[in-house]
């Protein structure tokens, strides 16, 4: 297990709940997944509701993630879109002490199940669904914002180009696999490989920009039996920038055969005038890369031997093309 996994018990939450919200709260049960993040759902006064707690790492200690999912999910009804994003009920301070500050967020509870938790043989009939919402996602009107990768307000982001935001993550990486390096899991090797051939594909990057949610999978997609999307969550790492972004991430972690995302989204839009498809290979090509070498050095920051090896063969596989 992760060792930068939060780690909450149910009768923390079910005291924290019973003190901040006075009400009663029942059925409190511990949701499967999240890297990061602790889910539990619950019941209150017949509703249902998910609890998501969270330790705050020292580096990201101003963001704002809950916030910018209700920025997002305000800006997804005021463009009119389908995107079944779940109400943020509240959100704050869950504790802190003097070494861990923890927050939480309380959004209620959409039906369905994760599509990670589909059955294999099942998981196919979410595919369509999958990829309608996305572009749902994409189609959404950044043309009043600037900039390009990770913003906390919705009118700019930082970089001056996909290309930047891509690099500056690569040379971000860079600083800290020293430590990684020292500690055997990540091989610099890999390092070196994996960035080289991203620094040859990033001349790809398209220009236009959309609205990227950058963690669009299995953990944090919602779907019924007839594999209708009903919820997608997280939207904390949201982005301005390149849309193949999605795809590539949604291939990379997704069960299916290699390639079946992005082979379906560009079948269903490629004709689409609002989207930008020339060297769409090398884009894929290039962020599943990026993808690939972010989960390399998160599991070994982690310490998750198996799944940093995973990830590095996922690489090597992906330097052969």
């Amino acid at each position: 297990m992760s060792i930068l996994k939060t780690r909450v018990s149910i009768s923390e939450i079910e005291e924290f709940l019973k003190k901040s919200f006075s009400v009663d709260i029942q059925n409190i049960e511990i949701l499967k997944g999240g890297e990061i993040s602790q889910a539990f759902s619950f019941m209150s006064n017949s509703n249902n509701f998910v609890i998501k707690v969270r330790k705050v790492r020292k580096r990201f200690r101003k963001a704002d993630p809950f916030g910018k999912e209700i920025i997002i999910s305000k800006i997804a009804i005021k463009n009119n879109t389908q995107i079944p994003i779940p109400k943020i009920i509240k959100y704050g301070l869950f504790k802190e002490t003097k070494k861990d500050k923890f927050i939480y967020s309380i959004v209620t509870k959409a039906p369905g199940s994760f599509v990670h938790l589909f059955p294999k043989e099942k998981t196919h009939l979410v595919d369509e669904s999958l990829v309608d919402v996305l572009v749902q996602i994409h189609s959404i009107d950044v043309s009043k914002t600037k900039g390009y990768g990770n913003w906390e307000k919705w009118n700019k982001a930082k970089f001056k180009s996909m290309q930047e935001h891509v690099l500056d993550v690569l040379e971000r990486q860079k600083i800290h696999t020293n430590e990684r390096y020292s500690s055997g899991i990540f091989e610099e090797d890999l390092y070196l490989q994996g960035s080289a051939k991203i620094k040859e594909l990033v001349k790809f990057c398209s220009s236009k920009r959309h609205l990227v949610h950058a963690d669009y999978g299995y953990d944090n997609v919602l779907a019924d039996n007839d594999g209708n999307v009903t919820a997608v969550y997280d939207w904390e790492h949201a982005i301005f920038g390149d849309f193949v972004y999605d795809i590539a991430w949604l291939d990379f972690w997704g069960f299916r055969d290699e390639n079946t995302y992005s082979n379906l989204y560009c079948k269903k839009y490629k004709d689409s005038n609002l989207l930008d498809f020339e060297n769409y290979e090398e884009r894929l090509l290039c962020y599943k890369l990026y993808i690939g070498m972010t989960a390399a050095g998160f599991f070994s920051e982690s310490n998750q031997e198996d799944k940093y090896l995973e990830a590095k063969q996922r690489v090597l596989s992906l330097l052969i093309f």
